[in-house]
């Protein structure tokens, strides 16, 4: 089967600064069966023998949620300016 029934997927892709891409998954499950078995089947299937980071809700009461992210050790690091580093920056 190469679709799961109730699992959706987002992503993006992101600029790295060695010319390479990175990219963000979201992975949404909004079906009967128990989502950590689902979920856990999705990922294994998605990233295969890449390198990768997972992410769950930090107050564990979204089971039916993973965020995964590739290269984000390559990613461009600086120091922290609430002035210029906000999600209210985004552009329209």
């Amino acid at each position: 089967m190469t679709k799961i029934p109730g699992l959706k997927i987002s992503e993006a892709e992101y600029k790295l600064p060695n010319n390479k891409i990175g990219k963000i998954a979201v992975l949404i499950y909004h079906g009967n069966s128990d989502p950590k078995k689902i979920l856990d089947s999705a990922v294994r299937a998605y990233v295969g023998e890449n390198g990768y980071h997972e992410l769950i809700d930090a107050h564990l009461d979204n089971p039916r949620m993973r965020v995964l992210l590739s290269d984000i050790n390559g990613m461009e690091q600086k120091d922290f300016d609430i002035t210029s580093h906000s999600l209210k920056k985004l552009k329209k």
